[in-house]
């Protein structure tokens, strides 16, 4: 998922890639990287390890978007991806949760 200022623009400001594998109804693996707030790809284990063994739920994934934002430090002009990068993980964990969604 990227999020960016105008559809033109090519580059993300935050993009995130999640993916959940539910057994029974319980997240039994978890991936989460982030794009566009670091100088590289970011996965964050401990975010990961957060949704084990829990339902996917609002609150889960909020807990996992915190602990990923955990420490961030942004520049002057950039404090606002904190937000977003955490509206963004629990947007893509949402959608990882739910599988593709048609219009």
């Amino acid at each position: 998922m990227k999020v960016r200022d105008r559809h033109s623009y090519a580059f993300a400001l935050v993009s995130v890639a999640a993916g959940l594998e539910l057994e029974g109804g319980v997240i039994r693996k978890a991936g989460l990287a982030m794009g566009g707030v670091a100088p590289m790809p970011w996965r964050v284990p401990d975010a990961e390890a957060s949704l084990i063994g829990r339902t996917p739920s609002f609150e889960a994934f909020r807990d996992a978007a915190e602990i990923a934002m955990r420490g961030a430090q942004p520049l002057s002009q950039n404090a606002f991806k904190v937000d977003l990068g955490k509206h963004s993980i629990v947007r893509a964990l949402t959608l990882a949760s739910n599988g593709p969604q048609t219009k």
